[in-house]
């Protein structure tokens, strides 16, 4: 007797059970359809949150699985354009853990640690990324260009040969020249390392120069960053050419005393020892480095070309050439690259943009200017970076313009 009504309350409870799941699951299948719509109007946040709440209620919930993994790969994509990496990090992480057998959360964490300048980090999520996919064009590209920006032109090159044999293009043609161009002109170049600089050197480069140039590099690195609050933490390459060499790699217009693409170019073929001049290039030079990392890209020329001639000249500061009669520069123009305009402007161009920024320093001191580059580096529009760094002085864009305004006269 008392087995049979075991029996029966088991029965029972297992029916009841099944009632509940009945339910959770009639509850949480809306559930599903809302984020999916949420997630395809692009709401990702609202997305997310239903979607987790229909992964609570379902019996199985691999059944959100995708959806979550998606929208997680969405924010993390949102994210990279809002130049905020850690937070593209975080919801790649996520996206991984709803879609382990996917590339493409290893790809978008690569995509985030390059941006942060880590290549290390991204090295080691391609690697997942290629293992999942096998070696897709697109991946091998970031491969190369991880290789790259770690100093290493061989691997940079191989992996880029595998993506023009796997599917010629423009870009991969492109990229292979210019590496092939910089492995011949670096082949005999002697090496060295300080703090965070590391150096490759002509051979007709001299080893106390080079030394005296990682000195300089060293203390711009220790001024800078008194000034603007910030030292970069990852390694920075410094590569000295021959003349020769250094317009074949960089095939920068005859006007450019040096070159900052990720690693900082001098040709310094002739010169034989550290002179003021050349201490003001490399401040000028290294200043971009500083202003790359904390603005990510969404610095004005004008203000990433002042601030270098603002530092530059505290080393050597030459009286400028008269500009051209008549001579003159739209103002819009000075946010684009110089590379631009013609020859004969070039030089007004740098000094209205040292005059600029000069005058930020006067009205407001250092720190604002530090604090402008970083809220740009996160996202912010012009405006709003400008309003909320300089707003301790009174200042917004409007006023600061009429400020400005007389600095292109």
């Amino acid at each position: 007797m008392r087995q049979g009504v075991t029996r029966l309350l088991l029965r029972l409870a297992g029916a009841a059970c099944l009632l509940a799941l009945s339910a959770l699951a009639a509850v949480a299948e809306p559930l599903l359809d809302k984020g999916a719509a949420l997630l395809n109007a692009g709401h990702l946040d609202e997305a997310i949150a239903a979607l987790h709440d229909a992964e609570r209620r379902l019996p199985d919930r691999s059944q959100a699985a995708g959806l979550l993994g998606e929208a997680y790969l969405r924010l993390g994509m949102r994210s990279l354009e809002a130049r905020d990496e850690a937070a593209a990090r975080e919801a790649f992480a996520s996206a991984k853990d709803y879609l382990p057998d996917d590339p493409r959360p290893w790809q978008g964490t690569a995509i985030a640690w390059l941006h942060a300048g880590q290549p290390a980090a991204a090295l080691g999520e391609l690697h997942e990324a290629l293992a999942l996919a096998g070696e897709r064009p697109e991946l091998l590209v970031l491969l190369g260009r991880a290789h790259y920006a770690a100093g290493d032109l061989a691997q940079a090159e191989d992996a880029w040969q595998k993506a023009a044999e796997l599917e010629p293009a423009a870009e991969v043609t492109a990229l292979l020249d210019k590496v092939r161009r910089e492995r011949r002109a670096e082949a005999a170049m002697r090496r060295d390392l300080a703090g965070r600089f590391t150096l490759a050197y002509a051979p007709g480069v001299s080893d106390p120069l080079a030394a005296a140039v990682l000195e300089v590099l060293q203390d711009a690195y220790a001024d800078l960053g008194r000034e603007l609050g910030y030292y970069p933490d990852s390694d920075i390459p410094v590569l000295l050419y021959a003349r020769e060499d250094f317009a074949a790699v960089t095939r920068s217009p005859e006007w450019a005393g040096a070159v900052y693409d990720g690693k900082i170019r001098v040709p310094l073929g002739g010169v034989q020892r550290m002179t003021d001049p050349l201490k003001a290039l490399l401040y000028h030079e290294y200043t971009h480095v500083v202003v790359r990392f904390l603005a990510k890209g969404r610095a004005p020329v004008w203000l990433n070309e002042g601030l270098a001639e603002l530092i530059g000249r505290r080393q050597f500061d030459p009286p400028p050439p008269p500009p051209p009669a008549g001579a003159r520069i739209d103002p819009a123009a000075l946010d684009r690259s110089f590379g631009d305009l013609p020859a004969h402007l070039v030089p007004l161009a740098y000094a209205q943009s040292h005059a600029r920024v000069k005058r930020l320093v006067e009205l407001c001191g250092w720190p604002p200017l530090g604090e402008l580059l970083q809220r740009l580096g996160s996202g912010s529009t012009w405006d709003r970076a400008i309003a909320q760094a300089y707003a301790p002085c009174g200042y917004d864009w409007p006023r600061l313009q009429v400020e400005l305004a007389g600095e292109l006269h």
